[in-house]
């Protein structure tokens, strides 16, 4: 009897030890699953705090050159010459060519954004000073402050193929998503020109505040944006009447515009600053804090794919602003006095 119970002892002694040693095993795969765990949630922080987009090209005005910026490595990594006080910028959809406006040679350069140079410099009006690529790609429009009119041109074969005229001081231009309109800000005539483009004319002219010197469509239509300068205010063109529907109250002196479906982002030169206004209450919903008051002068403004890109006029930078904690998580320096900006998320 004595030695049955001895043996059942050792028998449930033995399925004990190994049970522990399963609970052991179990309690380190745990911990190791809860550390990969932890290591994924830590990488995808890292990654959402690194823009989908792949370069930034940004104008200096006073040197005469673009800064092209690796937006992952977060540095500029070539410098294209252009032509004299190169001004707005942008990229044409299928991320091959970028466009130059510059005002002091009255053209705009073509930039193979693969090689980083200049394969065509294209004379348009006097003073360009902003540049739009319609979303299909073919054509280009240019605003021309010192000739009060739009240069078109076909990029296909990078020839203006038309010349609008439009109000006095055109210093801003954006293209409506469905191609249809081109939308002028007129400096000196404090209007906003809308152009079709099916037939290359102004097809209405909308009164906006004191010095628009901004303007931005959103991505469906319903809305364009106007910065004013002078009235420190943004004018809500509804574009189905051509129409001020609303005027938000913005700073001191809003210049550059972005907007996205639920928000526009304007860049304030006063309080160096970057208001974002709710595109759904036309109202401030935050104000970003952007370098330092009095110097730092935000310039321009750029949506890309989580992130906001800020020009920095007097600080010679360009600041990124992550869209969901509105907080800026990287400065880039440039070259002086940068002005345009065009953003490329793929090649």
């Amino acid at each position: 009897m004595i030695g049955e119970g001895r043996m059942r002892f050792v028998q449930w002694l033995s399925v004990e030890r190994t049970r522990v040693h399963w609970m052991r095993s179990a309690v380190a795969a745990m911990a190791l699953v809860s550390g990969l765990l932890a290591t994924c949630a830590e990488s995808a922080e890292a990654e959402r705090h690194q823009p989908a987009d792949t370069f930034l090209y940004v104008a200096n005005q006073f040197e005469n050159n673009l800064s092209v910026i690796d937006v992952r490595a977060r540095k500029v990594i070539s410098t294209v010459s252009v032509g004299r006080a190169p001004s707005g910028a942008a990229a044409r959809p299928s991320g091959d060519l970028v466009y130059v406006a510059n005002q002091g040679s009255d053209d705009v350069s073509v930039i193979d954004a693969r090689a980083n140079r200049v394969i065509k410099n294209i004379h348009v009006g006097s003073k360009p000073v902003d540049v739009a690529v319609n979303p299909n790609g073919r054509y280009a429009y240019v605003t021309n402050g010192g000739s009060n009119s739009v240069s078109v041109i076909e990029l296909s074969t990078n020839r203006v193929v038309a010349t609008v005229p439009v109000g006095s001081e055109p210093v801003s231009v954006a293209v409506s998503p469905d191609r249809r309109f081109a939308y002028t800000a007129n400096e000196g005539a404090n209007s906003v020109s809308v152009i079709e483009l099916s037939t290359n004319r102004v097809m209405a002219t909308v009164p906006v505040g004191s010095a628009p010197v901004g303007v931005a469509v959103n991505p469906n239509g319903r809305f364009a944006y106007v910065a004013n300068e002078s009235s420190a205010s943004v004018s809500v063109i509804d574009t189905s009447t051509d129409r001020v529907m609303a005027t938000v109250r913005v700073g001191v002196g809003p210049f550059g515009l972005a907007a996205n479906q639920r928000y526009v982002y304007v860049a304030d030169l006063g309080p160096a600053s970057v208001s974002m206004i709710n595109a759904g209450t036309n109202r401030i919903v935050a104000t970003i804090p952007d370098g330092t008051k009095g110097t730092t002068d935000p310039f321009k403004v750029a949506i890309g794919q989580g992130t906001v890109y800020v020009v920095n006029q007097g600080d010679g930078d360009v600041a990124m602003i992550d869209t969901t904690t509105n907080k800026i998580v990287a400065t880039v320096p440039v070259g002086s006095n940068p002005y345009g900006i065009a953003v490329i998320s793929h090649r």
